[in-house]
């Protein structure tokens, strides 16, 4: 039996760090023990960034330019030549699209013309950040782009059934939930390290951690953990017996990072965290803050989650998909800042 093909072509891709490239990761890692082929097609993120064939897995790398407000990510350039050649004689079985750039544009086009089923994700919600660049007259156009991106493939998939109905009351059609998954081998809550909690100052689990585990910038709202965090100060007014602070930590980076350090220079700022590192920040922690109302999904909620922490967290996207206000987490409504 010949050995079937699929496709992704993506903007990012690990070893890359944020949800896209991760949930792509797992995606492929299951392909692959189901006994798929899987060619990866993405721009080049630096001059030394060149192509690879490992197992079953083959990565084919284009020309990108820097992601504006991403520098540290590319976005694929058009591409027609370089599918057309790729697929002569060789076409895949499917193709996913998981990002709605020129090179994404490219593989549709190339798919749909060879009869190819292709299919996309809607990982982003790029409409949204536009509201936190000054750009936020540009929503509805951005929407729109979107919408004939998606529509012209086969189905579109997405995270959670709150996300479908948000892109089928703005004109999607086929949009299809496929649910997401947490590694709990790898997140779980004997990752704690007392020796972690005390290099942050913490020498008692009675002393609480909250922490931020995330990219540091503007769209995913984290000028809001200073305003809640700023409320927890203790009352100097001497009316009220002075109380502690919690230990406040963030792992990840980004470029709203200076602002944040400038403004919690009492805060821990850890850089991002890989692997079990990254386990042993989430479960050596006690409280998950995760203020973002632009994410599709939020795969830092399940693993969390994973990791036994408490979550507080806006009603929405995985938050709102897996957890109950009052029961299992602090859910805030949308509307309120």
């Amino acid at each position: 039996m010949t050995q079937k093909t699929v496709t992704i072509v993506s903007e990012t891709y690990r070893p890359e760090v944020n949800g896209v490239a991760n949930t792509l990761g797992y995606w492929v890692d299951g392909l692959k023990r189901l006994g798929y082929q899987v060619q990866i097609v993405r721009p080049k993120q630096n001059k030394h960034d060149t192509g690879t064939v490992i197992d079953n897995e083959v990565q084919v790398t284009t020309a990108g330019l820097p992601i504006p407000g991403y520098p540290e990510l590319k976005f694929g350039l058009p591409a027609k030549s370089i599918f057309n050649t790729l697929w002569n004689g060789c076409s895949p079985d499917a193709v996913y699209v998981a990002t709605e750039g020129p090179l994404g544009w490219s593989a549709c086009r190339e798919a749909r013309r060879r009869g190819i089923p292709v299919i996309s994700g809607f990982h982003t919600n790029f409409q949204s950040y536009s509201r936190f660049y000054g750009f936020g007259w540009l929503e509805k156009l951005i929407i729109a782009y979107l919408r004939g991106f998606h529509n012209k493939t086969q189905a579109t998939l997405v995270p959670t059934e709150t996300q479908a109905q948000y892109l089928e009351g703005n004109g999607f059609i086929n949009v299809k939930v496929i649910s997401r998954g947490v590694d709990c081998d790898k997140f779980c809550p004997s990752k704690r390290d007392q020796a972690l909690r005390a290099s942050w100052g913490v020498t008692s689990d009675a002393s609480p951690v909250l922490i931020y585990v995330g990219r540091l910038a503007e769209e995913k709202n984290v000028q809001q953990i200073v305003d809640a965090y700023e409320r927890l100060k203790p009352n100097t007014n001497g009316s009220q017996e002075p109380r502690a602070l919690p230990k406040l930590v963030f792992v990840g980076d980004g470029p709203a990072r200076p602002q944040l350090e400038a403004r919690l220079p009492d805060a821990i700022f850890a850089g991002m965290k890989h692997g079990d590192d990254l386990a042993r920040h989430y479960a050596s922690a006690d409280v998950f803050l995760f203020p973002s109302k632009t994410d599709t999904f939020g795969n830092v909620v399940t693993e969390a989650m994973a990791s036994r922490l408490a979550v507080v967290a806006f009603n929405d996207a995985a938050a709102r998909e897996h957890l109950t206000h009052r029961s299992s987490a602090m859910l805030s409504d949308l509307d309120n800042d």
